[in-house]
């Protein structure tokens, strides 16, 4: 059995591992993708593609158990079909080998509200532009792919959240994962663990990353996370279609009624 003080030590090398791995190069054209592995990071920008990113969430989650049995095999939350949310997927031979979701506070707020409420309103009232990353999964397959990966994929998200002018990233996150967040990227804690029923009620911890204070004090994770600007057509926004939104709508449906 593993103890939460392999978990420390897992993130705390995973952390290091990170800083000592050279990211993906990244060529700026229509699309984001790297030199070398063939991999293609980009907004999804169609049913397709939203749809493999749910998958893979499914899988990623249901396999951690962060999540039930579903009969569509997807992962979809409400937050995730909004106008304010865009899906990054990370794609090789066509297929979504990782992925990420970044929403914007907007009608329905932030998904850790649910159990954060006090410290969004807070940030909120302040006149604060709030978005959340959610819905990281990966296929893990390779350990170094994927620590590539991961700083390309943050990149393009990063740069879209600094373009639709956002203030601070939220993102809440298993206690053993927190320390990775803080040391590789920057984050801060802001609140304590809490039950999530969003990952089966599972702990989850509030951590908060401040754009401007990133850019100014830690060049150096600016620089492997953020880096030079990307062409605009690469962080232009890509909000679900009506016809998609209601088809995912009813796979959502079916998957809270499995």
């Amino acid at each position: 059995m593993r103890t939460p003080n392999s978990f420390t030590s897992e993130a705390s090398s995973l952390a290091a591992s990170l800083h000592a791995v050279r990211p993906l190069a990244l060529a700026g054209w229509s699309n984001v993708e790297s030199r070398n592995d063939g991999v293609l990071i980009k907004i999804a920008t169609n049913r397709g593609e939203r749809a493999g990113a749910f998958e893979l969430a499914y899988r990623s989650y249901s396999q951690a158990g962060l999540c039930g049995l579903s009969r569509t095999a997807m992962r979809i939350s409400s937050h995730q079909l909004l106008p304010c949310t865009d899906v990054f997927v990370a794609l090789q031979r066509g297929e979504v080998i990782s992925t990420l979701s970044l929403v914007r506070d907007g009608g329905l707020g932030l998904p850790l509200e649910a159990i954060y409420p006090d410290e969004v309103r807070s940030r909120r009232n302040a006149g604060l532009r709030l978005g959340e990353v959610t819905c990281l999964a990966d296929r893990h397959e390779d350990k170094n792919r994927f620590l590539k990966l991961f700083p390309a994929l943050t990149r393009v998200m990063m740069q879209t959240a600094e373009r639709e002018g956002i203030d601070q990233l939220l993102i809440a996150v298993h206690p053993r994962h927190a320390r990775f967040y803080r040391q590789a990227m920057g984050f801060q804690q802001i609140a304590g663990h809490r039950r999530y029923q969003a990952v089966n009620g599972n702990p989850a911890l509030a951590l908060s990353l401040d754009l401007k204070s990133v850019r100014t004090q830690q060049p150096r994770i600016w620089q492997r996370f953020v880096g030079a600007p990307l062409p605009a057509e690469v962080l232009q926004s890509c909000p679900v279609t009506e016809s998609d939104r209601r088809y995912f709508a009813e796979a959502a449906f079916s998957q809270r009624a499995a």
